[in-house]
């Protein structure tokens, strides 16, 4: 599942070639060399906004996990065992 949104995240990152103005006067500023540099430092910037949160789950999800596993209550098979006898055998 992590290697999905991994992918997907990586895929919108780098999928947008051009930023796309509302109306002329933004759109020629934007062609300019100035905008390019503007459009560089925005989708950096919005690629550091978005490491912290992701980094803080991820981190929190693995110790929950891991706390969860470490006290035996890993939800896995053995947790889910119960009497598989019908009442027909009772």
């Amino acid at each position: 599942m992590a290697a999905i949104v991994g992918v997907a995240l990586a895929a919108i990152l780098l999928a947008g070639d051009t930023a796309s103005a509302q109306c002329a006067m933004c759109r020629l500023a934007l062609n300019s060399p100035e905008g390019q540099r503007l459009i560089g430092a925005l989708r950096e910037g919005i690629g550091v906004l978005l490491v912290a949160p992701f980094a803080v789950f991820g981190v929190v999800a693995t110790l929950a996990v891991r706390a969860r596993r470490r006290n035996g209550e890993d939800g896995g098979p053995e947790g889910l065992r119960h009497d598989c006898r019908s009442s027909a055998d009772l």
